[in-house]
């Protein structure tokens, strides 16, 4: 704790200084003059210099000019801006008082001093800048904590939004993206597809092998669902149970209908055994596919979704490891 002392007469000077080691302060600055308290400060222009750990500031204010533009260039300066001034003067109390609180002195003394005065003035400010010290750490506290509550909260709110087994996003995700992709397409233009699957007898996996086993298959599919959509827009999202659904931006039928024959043979090649699939030894998957242009539709995206999962239905009815998409018209294409 360093406490500074500017008194031009040496006298009061020396007494000020031998005060305040004899109750206790030993860490003490003394100057003769403002400017002088200014270059050790290093308060001049492109100065680096800084006086660490300053608490109080004992000013004479005979030269009052100077003291007032002082106090505006230490409020000004990010390291002293809280730092007290306790101001000194000779002369009528009630003038000199009044002058050094105009000019922004934190309390005020006057001449002759008086020693019970002075400690009792000391401590005042120092407590003043302990409190100020207090409230500011406290302040930051405040302020980080509520980053990290940001932060926290952030976090959550993307959780809320992914599947816990597969880390995928969920259906809430699926759900939001969809109005949000809808509302896009709707206003710009172009085709908007949603492709539905769902493992096939995925029941009788379970049966077979266990829900261990089960929720493994569920998390290396929807990994490979993922990894098989290459473009930013695209999204994969576990729609329930063992269904997932796929939204894809900008694409028309046929350019989904090439991706979910990559889908379909990229799931094949995982070559997860299945021995109560009644299609093939191996884990695979059935797809519907069903896509418009809302901005030229009457569609909404209930009957879009109504249209994917028709077309699932439909997959699974002609015998499942395939797609079938479903056209404006009531056929079903099969692929």
């Amino acid at each position: 704790m360093t406490i500074i002392v500017v008194e031009p007469i040496d006298h009061d000077r020396q007494r000020m200084l031998q005060l305040m080691q004899q109750w206790g302060y030993s860490q003490l600055l003394s100057c003769a003059s403002i400017d002088e308290a200014q270059q050790l400060l290093g308060l001049e222009q492109n100065s680096l210099k800084t006086v660490f750990g300053l608490e109080l500031m004992i000013v004479d204010i005979s030269q009052a000019d100077s003291f007032a533009a002082f106090v505006d260039h230490l409020r000004a300066t990010l390291y002293y801006q809280d730092i007290p001034i306790l101001a000194v003067a000779d002369g009528a109390r009630g003038e000199k008082m009044a002058l050094a609180f105009a000019f922004g002195a934190t309390d005020f003394v006057s001449k002759p001093l008086e020693d019970y005065e002075l400690r009792a003035r000391v401590r005042s400010c120092l407590r003043l800048k302990h409190e100020v010290d207090r409230r500011k750490a406290r302040e930051r506290e405040l302020i980080e904590a509520t980053n990290q509550l940001g932060d926290l909260n952030q976090i959550l709110s993307k959780m809320s939004l992914l599947d816990s087994l597969t880390g995928i996003p969920n259906r809430r995700c699926f759900d939001e993206s969809l109005e949000q992709e809808w509302k896009r397409a709707y206003r710009n233009g172009g085709h908007l597809t949603l492709v539905l699957c769902d493992i096939d007898y995925f029941k009788q996996y379970n049966d077979t092998y266990g829900h261990q086993r089960g929720d493994h298959c569920l998390q290396r599919i929807a990994q490979t669902l993922k990894q098989s959509l290459k473009r930013p827009g695209d999204m994969v999202a576990r729609y329930g149970g063992e269904e997932f659904g796929i939204i894809l931006p900008h694409t028309s039928a046929v350019q989904a209908a090439t991706i979910a024959n990559q889908v379909r043979i990229a799931i094949k090649d995982l070559a997860i055994d299945h021995a109560g699939s009644q299609v093939a030894p191996f884990v695979t998957i059935s797809m519907g596919i069903a896509s418009c242009e809302p901005a030229l539709t009457r569609q909404t995206r209930e009957t879009l979704l109504e249209r994917a999962d028709q077309a699932l239905y439909a997959a699974k009815q002609h015998g499942r490891d395939q797609f079938q998409i479903a056209p404006e018209t009531d056929s079903l294409e099969t692929r």
